[in-house]
This record gives structure tokens, sequence and C-alpha cells, in this order.
């Protein structure tokens, strides 16, 4: 009798120092490629900002997903167009971010989220914007899928 509870108890314990070593290597997994290899989608979104923020409107459109990039038609927006819409929104001027922070909220069906806070300092007042992104690999590259461009403004 004892000799099966205690059996029992080694296998529960077994199993849950077998989860919590796949939970580690899961986060070790995830910071590593986040972190540390090449391009990663923490540093698409630093660098699609920072080109949008700097006036380089072929980078962004470099780092953006061409199979989401249609117009409410669905038709292919062509690189022209994109530009055009860019410096649109932009009034052509460069607006460039002092800091971009972006917090991962969750991944489905090969697609990343993430919570983007974009700081600016406009006439001596420092602004936050808050963007939801959403990301995917496209021919082993991270591209952004969505947006363009939703922002809530926050102090």
């Amino acid at each position: 009798m004892w000799k099966r509870y205690f059996a029992g108890i080694r296998a529960l314990g077994v199993l849950i120092i077998l989860g919590l070593v796949a939970v580690v290597g899961y986060q070790v997994y995830y910071f590593y490629s986040e972190r540390v290899m090449g391009t990663t989608s923490l540093k698409t979104i630093e660098a699609y900002f920072g080109a949008l923020g700097q006036g380089n409107y072929q980078e962004v459109y470099r780092l953006t997903s061409k199979a989401y990039l249609t117009d409410i038609y669905g038709r292919p927006i062509t690189e022209g167009e994109f530009i055009e819409q860019l410096k649109s929104l932009t009034g052509g001027h460069k607006l460039p971010f002092g800091r971009i922070e972006a917090t991962k909220l969750f991944e489905r069906e090969g697609s990343r989220y993430y919570l983007v806070k974009l700081y600016s300092t406009v006439g001596g007042k420092t602004t936050t914007s808050r963007i939801l992104v959403e990301l995917r690999t496209e021919g082993n590259v991270w591209v952004v899928v969505y947006p363009f461009a939703i922002m809530l403004r926050g102090g």
C-alpha cells in the first residue's frame, strides 16, 4: 500500500519537475530568439517605427507585409502609392521617436501581437502613442501586417 502511494508521489514529482524544465526551456528559447538572434520581431518593430520617424518610407515599405498591403477593395497597393500615403500621413516631415517600447501580448496562428508605445517630443511636450502591431514571417523575415496606423493618444 505505502509502496504504491510513494511511487505515485514520486511519479507526480517527476512530472512536475519535467513541466518546470519545459517552461524554463521555453522562456530561455523565447528570450534568446527575441533578444539575441538576427532579425527578430522586436528588432523589426524598432526598425519599422524608427524608419517611419526618420522619413525612410522605402524601409517602412520593405518591412511591411505585401500579402496584406491592399486597398479597401483588395487591390494590392504599389510602393509608390504606399509612400504617398505615408507622406500624406506625416505631412512629409520627419517625426523621430525618442523611445520605442514593445510588449508582446500573445501569439496566434503564426502572428505575434505587440503593444507598441512610441514616445515623442513635440513643442517641448512629451507624448505617448500606443499601437497594436501584428507581425508575421514572410520568407524567414519578420514583417508588419497591421497597422497602418491606428494611434491612441495618451499622456
